[in-house]
């Protein structure tokens, strides 16, 4: 099944630090990666649901961003230079690493059960749709997928929308498939228009293609899941 997005959000390029910052992204994109962390723990603490989400992400994507170094974020030790470091290459070896996916898993579960927070929910369904460590089930994933789909997160109404193409844990239904697809294209992740899916209403009736329009909300606010929305997490 093919997908449009996944965990990992963004590209890290390291600035030179020229300037102290109080907020979280700057310090992590200038490489000030465990003063960023531990600015979002104290953040977690004070109960700050962005600054969880975004730790998730990050113990999700630990050995993409180096982060092997610091606490538990991978599974298989601590990175030190004597056991990640490769003389001959001159270069550090990931390999016997692994990103802390379940402490990622149960960050999101926390905060989809108690937080109703459809970036988790959205994240929970990428474990059971496509992901080495979880065994597929198409099912699971839509029901996350849809959850974070009604709640704004265009991500999720695309691959609700994909789902219904192909009928991968859902019930093949184009109609239901030209909804969402038409719902993503509100938002600027889809905004191609109806051209990108016009071999899909073309296939529908009239009246098929005026249900699927009519259950579009125009007004629905978008999610942002991105890490770059951690921009506005700061030291207290």
């Amino acid at each position: 099944m093919k997908k449009i997005i996944y965990l990992y959000l963004f590209s890290i390029v390291f600035i030179p630090q020229t300037y102290a910052s109080d907020n979280f992204y700057d310090l992590f994109m200038q490489g000030n990666k465990e003063e960023a962390i531990l600015l979002l723990q104290d953040q977690v603490a004070a109960g700050s649901n962005d600054a969880n989400y975004i730790l998730a992400l990050l113990y999700n994507d630990a050995t993409t961003h180096r982060l092997c170094k610091i606490q538990d974020f991978c599974l298989g030790g601590y990175e030190t230079e004597e056991n990640v470091f490769d003389k001959e290459n001159g270069t550090f070896d990931y390999n016997d690493y692994t990103s802390n996916y379940k402490k990622a898993y149960e960050i999101f579960l926390q905060l989809y059960e108690n937080e109703e927070d459809p970036r988790a929910a959205y994240a929970i369904g990428e474990y059971y749709d496509d992901h080495w460590v979880f065994w597929p089930n198409y099912k699971k994933a839509f029901k996350y997928y849809l959850y974070a789909a009604e709640r704004g997160v265009p991500e999720a109404q695309y691959n609700i929308a994909n789902m219904y193409e192909f009928g991968d844990g859902v019930k093949k239904d184009l109609v239901q498939s030209v909804r969402w697809y038409l719902q993503c294209n509100i938002a600027s992740l889809c905004g191609a228009g109806v051209e990108g899916i016009d071999d899909l209403i073309n296939q529908l009736t009239k009246e098929e293609y005026a249900l699927a329009q009519s259950l579009v909300k125009n007004d629905m606010k978008e999610v942002d899941i991105r890490i770059t929305s951690a921009r506005q997490i700061v030291s207290p």
